[in-house]
């Protein structure tokens, strides 16, 4: 089974890779050093995503954990299956990966959903807040900004204690199966609050790597390219039918940027950080590997 699961992480990402247009990157130039700073803040960002699924199971009653090392290669090698069309390969990675190691798999799943929807949610919410304060959004891409407030609403919705649970409860009978798994409302709003955070740090990630390659960017769209580049990721997320949003979260990053830039340069910065986040993913599952190979005793 695992090698079926790698061997579609493999096709997927190389997939990915052959609908770049390679040609419009050629001659592109960057400055190295934003370019490092932004690839270590996107690392941080990935693994905070690691903390927050460590911090969501143990709240749902998962105390007998693997180290950080090991649960943050699990949570890499799934990463790397959103680029499997759909949201189940990367949830059921995770599942499949991690119950290797005792974890119970009914929690396992719940966490995952509960990780991905504060996610959204708390990337979501900071992201619209960050463009609200800019009202040049309102005369580009204002459908955008209503598709991220809907599908976050809906999921906020969903992510409600209450009715969180009763979902669960529902899937479990529709199964036949006895699910005593159920998540309290401390247990959704610390991953949300770490996910808003979140959402300033990958977005810094961004605007480091966006001033590696344009040159004429300003420093003082800062909040506007964080809030812009996490709303768009919002939305490649509420499609999941795509690989990690492939096209969707392109269309809107495209729409976003043209506020502040002009159209050759916009089309050039979505398409570069596209083929960045997929290297920086690469590379979150190589540092994962290793680190966890590295702590074994």
């Amino acid at each position: 089974m695992k090698t079926v699961f790698f061997g579609a992480i493999g096709v997927a990402l190389c997939w990915y890779f052959l609908t770049v247009d390679w040609s419009a990157l050629h001659g592109v130039t960057f400055r190295p050093g934003l370019l490092a700073l932004a690839l270590v803040v996107a690392l941080a960002f990935r693994y905070l995503g690691v903390v927050v699924w460590r911090l969501v199971l143990r709240q749902l009653g998962a105390d007998a954990l693997p180290p950080l090392p090991v649960l943050a290669d699990i949570y890499a090698k799934a990463w790397l299956a959103r680029y499997i069309p759909g949201t189940l390969p990367w949830i059921a990675g995770k599942v499949y990966l991690a119950a290797e190691h005792g974890i119970a798999k009914t929690k396992l799943a719940v966490s995952s959903v509960v990780e991905a929807g504060a996610q959204v949610v708390g990337v979501g919410a900071l992201s619209l807040a960050l463009l609200a304060l800019d009202g040049r959004i309102a005369d580009v891409a204002p459908f955008i900004r209503v598709v991220a407030v809907v599908g976050a609403l809906a999921l906020a919705c969903v992510m409600l204690p209450p009715v969180f649970n009763r979902m669960i409860h529902l899937g479990a009978r529709l199964v036949r199966r006895d699910i005593q798994v159920s998540v309290s409302w401390r247990g959704v709003g610390s991953p949300v609050a770490l996910y808003a955070v979140g959402a300033v740090v990958s977005g810094l990630s961004y605007v480091a790597f966006s001033h590696a390659i344009i040159t004429n960017l300003t420093w003082g769209d800062t909040a506007y390219l964080i809030g812009a580049f996490g709303l768009a990721g919002v939305v490649g997320m509420l499609t999941p039918l795509v690989p990690s949003g492939l096209g969707t979260r392109d269309s809107a990053q495209l729409l976003l940027l043209l506020v502040i830039l002009p159209v050759p340069e916009a089309a050039l910065l979505v398409l570069a950080s596209r083929v960045w986040s997929a290297l920086v993913d690469v590379v979150f599952w190589a540092v994962a590997a290793v680190h966890r190979s590295a702590s074994k005793p």
